[in-house]
């Protein structure tokens, strides 16, 4: 007796169809960003870091976090924020800001919106910021030069797996657009899916392509549970779970970041 074929439903072709689709675009989208970078040509400012970040309907914290930049960044510090379609009010926020930015019409995802920042950089260095992170202290970004300087080609937060998380992660501008990195999970193939030993994190195939240049900024503290309020070395901190995973998670997270303003940045931060 022949088994009869098994149908996806109707519903799972489509979804499968809109990641592809997905995919496929933001792929496109960053590989025209990273061109556009390396054949700009324009002299970097020495010295200087432009702080990134993507967002997408996550308006407070946003608000927070160019509030922290401000308060705790040299003032030559250049900020540019990639908003991933956003509905919230977050477009009102940047507008009125007058922050570089850019408002994409579509969710092309975090990692192509990460390498349209990284293309419009004008700076010697850049540092990465989840939409969750924030600095905490004024040498945040001394700190991060001081692993650059020291031979470390790339330097981030220590979150897991051993590489540098992009929730804070720096680079020379010059070492990312000439050896060709990307912030796009190039070996999430076929699935939006994380698989172990076979997925690889946003950020995490930079580390493995400098291999012995990588500095991972220890977790200072962490409130829990597993990475929910971490703060690297003292210089940044980071929510996590704050706007993905289970929804127990997603609670405890959104009491973390009121304890962290409260305490980092004091009362009246989220706009």
């Amino acid at each position: 007796m022949t088994t009869p074929p098994i149908v996806p439903p109707a519903r799972s072709i489509r979804a499968d169809a809109k990641f592809h689709t997905m995919r496929l675009l933001g792929r496109t989208v960053s590989l025209a960003a990273r061109s556009t970078g390396r054949l700009r040509g324009q002299t970097l400012r020495q010295g200087s870091f432009s702080v990134l970040t993507v967002n997408w309907n996550s308006v407070d914290f946003l608000a927070a976090q160019l509030k922290a930049v401000e308060r705790f960044s040299p003032p030559d510090t250049q900020v540019i924020v990639v908003d991933n379609a956003s509905a919230d009010g977050s477009r009102e926020l940047l507008k009125a800001s007058q922050i570089k930015s850019v408002l994409l019409p579509i969710n092309i995802g975090h990692g192509p919106a990460l390498d349209i920042a990284t293309a419009l950089v004008t700076t010697e260095f850049f540092v990465t910021l989840d939409i969750d992170a924030f600095p905490i202290s004024n040498d945040w970004l001394t700190v991060l030069r001081s692993y650059l300087d020291s031979g470390s080609r790339v330097v981030g937060g220590h979150m897991h797996r051993g590489f540098a998380h992009p929730s804070m992660l720096a680079m020379r501008t010059r070492d990312f657009r000439d050896r060709k990195h990307t912030f796009v999970r190039s070996s999430w193939r076929t699935s939006a899916d994380f698989e172990h030993g076979k997925s690889w994190d946003v950020g995490e195939l930079i580390s493995m392509r400098e291999p012995e240049r990588v500095a991972l900024v220890q977790p200072s503290e962490v409130r829990g549970p597993g990475v929910i309020g971490t703060v690297y070395g003292g210089i940044v901190y980071h929510n996590a779970c704050s706007t993905h995973g289970r929804e127990k998670n997603r609670i405890q997270a959104r009491a973390a970041w009121t304890d962290a303003q409260d305490r980092f940045l004091g009362s009246g931060t989220t706009g």
